[in-house]
C-alpha cells in the first residue's frame, strides 16, 4: 500500500484483500425478479412522455428532482461524476492525495486535477474532517475519492454520506471483501416505481451532505455515479482477480498498488516475478472491460487509464528498497 503527501508528485500506490465465496440467494434476487415487471409497467407509462435529456452536471450543480420525495429523475439519466465522463471520452485521469485537514492545501491540490484521493487508510483524518475536505473538493470542481480502511459497512457508509463519488478499498484478496465493497457503496432498489440503477446493494438511507453537494437528483442517480475501486496488493489478490471480476458485478476500477504489490511478495517493480504478476492483473482487468489504475509514473504503460498522482510524477513515491521518498521542503523565502 502507499501513502502520498498532499500535493506531492511522488505517487505511491496501495493494497487490497479477497477469498472465494459462493453468491448467496437473498432478497435482492427476489427484487431483481420483480423488477422486470416494474420496468415493463413504467416503460409503458414513460412511452407517452417526452424522453428526458441526459444531463452531465458539474459536481456542485443541483439538478432535477429525485430522491425519496417529488417526481424524481429516471435513474441513470444524471451524471455528476466527471471522472466517468472523462473516461468515456478516452482521457487519462490524474489526482492529488490529501492526508491532512488543511482546507487551503486542499483547494490548491484540486488545481488541474481530475479527482482528489482522500486518505483514510493511513492518515489520522477524522470523518468530520473528511466531510469538510469533500465539500471543498466539490466546490473546487473536482471529484472526491476516499480510500477507506477496508470493505467495512460503517466506513463506506460514512464516505458515501459525506459525498464521496469514489470508494477505494485496499488490500482486496478475497471475493467476499470485493462483494462488500460494492454492497455497501450502492443503494438497494430504493423505490419499485423508480428503481435505482443496478447493481443494487445494501447502503442505508440516512443523513449526509450529498444532496447539498449534488442536488435533489442524487438519490436515484448515486448508484451510477459512485465508482468502486479495489486495490490488488498481494499474491493472493493476484491469483483471484479473474474470479473476483467474474463473480462480483459493480467493480469499476482495479488498481495495481505498485509499492505493496512488491513489498507483500518480496520483489520490486522490474523483477521478472513482479512483472509476471502485474501482467496477470492487467490482462484480467482489461479482459473484463474495467478501468486499470496505477501510480501516475506508469502513465505510459499500455492499458492504464486512472492514476494516483499528478501527471508530472516520475516515481511511485518509494525507492527500490521500499523506503518512502519524501519531497524536500521548499527553500525559505529570502
Amino acid at each position: 500500500m502507499n501513502n502520498t503527501n498532499p500535493m506531492n508528485d511522488a505517487t505511491p500506490t496501495n493494497e487490497t484483500k479477497a477469498a472465494t465465496s459462493a453468491p448467496s440467494i437473498n432478497r435482492r434476487d427476489f427484487l431483481a425478479a420483480t423488477a422486470g415487471l416494474v420496468a415493463l409497467t413504467t416503460s409503458v407509462a414513460n412511452a407517452q412522455q417526452p424522453a428526458p435529456a441526459a444531463a452531465a452536471a458539474t459536481p456542485a450543480a443541483p439538478a432535477g428532482g429525485g430522491g425519496r420525495g417529488g417526481p424524481g429523475i429516471p435513474a441513470g439519466s444524471l451524471t455528476f461524476n466527471t471522472v466517468i465522463t472523462k473516461l468515456k471520452e478516452g482521457k487519462q485521469i490524474f489526482s492529488n492525495t490529501i492526508i491532512q485537514p488543511d482546507l487551503e492545501a486542499v483547494k490548491k491540490a484540486c488545481v488541474g486535477q481530475d479527482f482528489i484521493w482522500i486518505e483514510m487508510q493511513h492518515s489520522r483524518l477524522t470523518w468530520r474532517e473528511t466531510e469538510n475536505i469533500i465539500k471543498v473538493v466539490v466546490d473546487a470542481g473536482c471529484i472526491p475519492f476516499v480510500r477507506v480502511p477496508g470493505a467495512f459497512e460503517g466506513d463506506i457508509q460514512k464516505a458515501c454520506d459525506a459525498g464521496a463519488l469514489g470508494i477505494i478499498v485496499p488490500m482486496v484478496d478475497d471475493v467476499e471483501e470485493a462483494r462488500n465493497a460494492v454492497k455497501f457503496s450502492k443503494w438497494p432498489i430504493g423505490h419499485r416505481d423508480n428503481p435505482n440503477v443496478k447493481p443494487w446493494g445494501h447502503r442505508s438511507s440516512g443523513g449526509g451532505q450529498f444532496t447539498a453537494l449534488y442536488g435533489p437528483g442524487y438519490q436515484t442517480n448515486a448508484n451510477n455515479n459512485i465508482m468502486v475501486m479495489i486495490q490488488i496488493e498481494n499474491p493472493e489478490g493476484v491469483g483471484l482477480i479473474d474470479t473476483i471480476l467474474t463473480e462480483v458485478p459493480g467493480i469499476d476500477i482495479v488498481m495495481v498498488a505498485s509499492n505493496d504489490f512488491g513489498w507483500q511478495a518480496g520483489d520490486r517493480d522490474g523483477d521478472a516475478s513482479y512483472n509476471a504478476r502485474e501482467k496477470l492483473v492487467r490482462e484480467a482487468v482489461l479482459k473484463h472491460g474495467k478501468i486499470l489504475a496505477g501510480p501516475s509514473s506508469w502513465q505510459n504503460r499500455p492499458g492504464y487509464r486512472l492514476f494516483q498522482g499528478t501527471r508530472s510524477a516520475t516515481n511511485t513515491g518509494y525507492d527500490a528498497s521500499g523506503n518512502r521518498i519524501e519531497t524536500p521542503p521548499a527553500p525559505a523565502a529570502k
